[in-house]
C-alpha cells in the first residue's frame, strides 16, 4: 500500500505534540542564517513550523527510508517537501482536535500503559527500554495520550469511508490474480537432534548416528514418527504436535532440507539431514503444487486491505479539505534549507 502522508503524521504528531506552541511563538519568518534562532519555516493559520521540527521530521523518514549512501547526504532536500507536507498535516490535524474536543480518558491511557510494560519480559527490561529512550513514565503516558488521541482523531476523519462490497472485492481479485499466486508448498513435520557450540566431529556424528538409529526404528514401524518426535525431538516448540512445522516452500527451507522435502514422496522419511540448528530428519505429510489462491481464501484479508484503503482515502480527503480551508504561508524553499543544512 501506498505511504500515506496522514498515518505518517500521527507518528510525526507523538514527536511534535505541543513543539509549535513552545517554540518561536513570535518568529515571523526567516532571518539571518548567523543568529541563532529556531526560524519559521511555514506558519499554517498562524501555527508556526519551525526549522528545528522540520530537521526532526527529515531525521525520523530517513530512519524508516532505504536511502543509498548518496541519498543520506542529500536528505535535507530530497525529503524537505515530504517533511512540510507532513508537518502541515500534524498542524491542521492539531487544531481540528482542538476544535472537536477529543478526549481520552485515564482509564484508556493506563490500560494502554499496562500492555505497553507488559510486552516487555521483565519491569527491569521496561524501565531500562524508557530510559534509553530518554523517557520517564510520565513522558510515555502523555505519549500514549496524544497517539490515543490522534487514532480518534484518524477513527473521527474516516469515518464517512463507504463499506466495501461483494462486488469490488471480487473486482480486485480477477484483476490482480498475480498477487494472489501460490508457490509449491509442503507441510512439513521434523526431529531435531540439537549440535551443542563447539562440538567435535566425533560428536556431531554420534548425534547424527543416533538420529539415524530413529529413522531406522520409524521405518521399521516400531514407532510412529509423531511419537517420535515427541519422544527424541529438541524442537520444544514442534515436538508435542509431532513435529509438525506447517505449511513451507522451497525458500522457506536450506536446499539440502528443501530437496529432502519436495523432490520425494509425501510420507517419506528422510536421511539425516544438518543445518544451523543441528541434524534433522524430515517428512512431507503433503504436497501442494503451485497454483492460485482461492477467492474464498483470501476474502477476509482482501476485504480488511481495501477497507483500510478506503478509509485512507477518506482521511486524505479530510485533510485536503482543511488544507484548502487554511492559511499556508512558506518562509523557506528546500534549496535554501538544504543550503543552510549541508
Amino acid at each position: 500500500m501506498i505511504r500515506s502522508t496522514f498515518l505518517f503524521a500521527i507518528l510525526l504528531f507523538t514527536l511534535m505534540s505541543g513543539a509549535a506552541a513552545e517554540e518561536t511563538s513570535g518568529a515571523t519568518g526567516i532571518v539571518s542564517p548567523g543568529i541563532d534562532a529556531d526560524l519559521v519555516v511555514v506558519r499554517v493559520s498562524g501555527d508556526p513550523i519551525t526549522e528545528k521540527q522540520v530537521l526532526n521530521a527529515i531525521s525520523e523518514m530517513a530512519r524508516q527510508e532505504n536511502l543509498t549512501l548518496e541519498q543520506s547526504r542529500q536528505r535535507n532536500s530530497i525529503l524537505f517537501d515530504r517533511a512540510i507536507e507532513n508537518l502541515i498535516t500534524v498542524s491542521l490535524s492539531r487544531m481540528k482536535m482542538r476544535e472537536m474536543n477529543i478526549a481520552v480518558s485515564d482509564a484508556e491511557v493506563e490500560a494502554q500503559m499496562r500492555q505497553t510494560a507488559q510486552s516487555f519480559p521483565s519491569p527491569e527490561a521496561f524501565q531500562k527500554a524508557l530510559a534509553d529512550q530518554g523517557l520517564t513514565e510520565t513522558g510515555l503516558r502523555n505519549n500514549i495520550r496524544e497517539i490515543i488521541r490522534m487514532q480518534k482523531f484518524a477513527d473521527e476523519s474516516s469515518k464517512d469511508a463507504a463499506p466495501v462490497t461483494e462486488a469490488e472485492i471480487e473486482k480486485f481479485y480477477a484483476g490482480n490474480r498475480d498477487k494472489f499466486a501460490l508457490p509449491e508448498r509442503a507441510r512439513v513435520a521434523h526431529i531435531l537432534l540439537q549440535i551443542p557450540p563447539n562440538a567435535t566431529a566425533a560428536q556431531k556424528e554420534e548425534i547424527r548416528k543416533k538420529l539415524e538409529g530413529i529413522r531406522v526404528e520409524i521405518a521399521a514401524e516400531t514407532i510412529t514418527f509423531a511419537d517420535a518426535a515427541a519422544k527424541y525431538s529438541q524442537d520444544a516448540k514442534t515436538a508435542a504436535n509431532g513435529g509438525e512445522i506447517g505449511l513451507m516452500t522451497r525458500d522457506n527451507l536450506p536446499k539440502p532440507l528443501a530437496d529432502a522435502v519436495f523432490n520425494t514422496k509425501p510420507g517419506t522419511v528422510s536421511p539425516a539431514l544438518e543445518s544451523q540448528s543441528g541434524y534433522h530428519i524430515l517428512k512431507a505429510l503433503e504436497l501442494l503444487p503451485a497454483g492460485q489462491a482461492a477467492l474464498e481464501e483470501v476474502k477476509p484479508a482482501l476485504r480488511q486491505s481495501l477497507e483500510q484503503s478506503a478509509k485512507q482515502a477518506a482521511r486524505q480527503k479530510f485533510i485536503e479539505q482543511l488544507k484548502a480551508k487554511a492559511s499556508i504561508e512558506y518562509f523557506m524553499t528546500s534549496e535554501e534549507f538544504a543550503k543552510r543544512h549541508q
